[in-house]
């Protein structure tokens, strides 16, 4: 069982003023999908940049709405591909808000309390939890995590970062140890194939562990995004040179 307290803390910081009014984050629509609703009927958008017809790397943020540092961090990055400022090594598929019900509540979980992070149908899935870590009634049971596993099981999805805080740590799972060490040396952050407890149900359990795919969990520091944002601009912009 977990033997930390939940994940993020109410120090965590809102997020940029646009982030909360802008249903398009200042990137535009084009190339966008609305790739399904949540629970309190809020648009879950995804961008998609770069050609077709290659495998993509998914970036996911916003997973809990007590880490808004992720989202902001997330939509920086996605107006730096934008711009054409930043090169990726092939496409990427750009999710910054999966939870924003919890981001406009700032609270970690979803409007039904559940972790998102625990829904996936990995095979250490499992009902029983610590108060904080509610994993929803089966996998998949919410719609925000349906959506973003119809959008890895329709498009070529062959890595993911997903992008969350606050222990200032470059987590991987799955065959993904030198893209973290590549990743840990650009930020100064720590790599780590352990992140101190049992993460049941997690999207790195189900890609990383159960299906092989190269994935990162990027731990943002605790605190706003302005605190440190230049080394999540760094280590974001190195995760994208990854050859799938």
């Amino acid at each position: 069982m977990d033997t930390r307290p939940p994940k993020g803390a109410p120090d965590q910081g809102a997020p940029d003023a646009d982030l909360g009014l802008d249903p398009e984050f200042g990137l535009g629509d084009e190339d966008s999908q609305r790739i399904g609703l949540s629970v309190e009927g809020r648009a879950l958008r995804a961008w998609r940049f770069g050609p077709d017809g290659a495998p993509a790397l998914l970036v996911v943020a916003g997973v809990h709405g007590d880490e808004p540092s992720s989202v902001g961090g997330a939509v920086e990055l996605g107006r730096r591909l934008r711009a054409g400022a930043v090169a990726a090594a092939g496409p990427v598929w750009l999710m910054p808000r999966l939870n924003p019900d919890g981001l406009a509540r700032g609270q970690k979980n979803s409007a039904r309390d559940v972790d998102l992070n625990r829904n996936f149908p990995a095979a250490n899935f499992t009902t029983a939890h610590r108060p904080g870590y509610f994993p929803g009634d089966g996998p998949l049971s919410e719609p925000e995590t349906a959506a973003l596993a119809a959008l890895i099981e329709r498009e070529r999805i062959g890595a993911v970062v997903a992008v969350h805080a606050p222990f200032a740590c470059v987590n991987y799972d799955g065959p993904a140890q030198a893209w973290a060490q590549r990743v840990a040396a650009a930020s100064g952050w720590p790599a780590r194939g352990d992140i101190g407890y049992p993460t049941p149900g997690s999207l790195g359990s189900w890609l990383g562990v159960d299906r092989g795919l190269p994935v990162l969990t990027l731990e943002l520091p605790p605190g706003p995004l302005d605190g440190f944002r230049d080394t999540c601009r760094v280590a974001l912009d190195e995760a994208l040179r990854v050859g799938l």
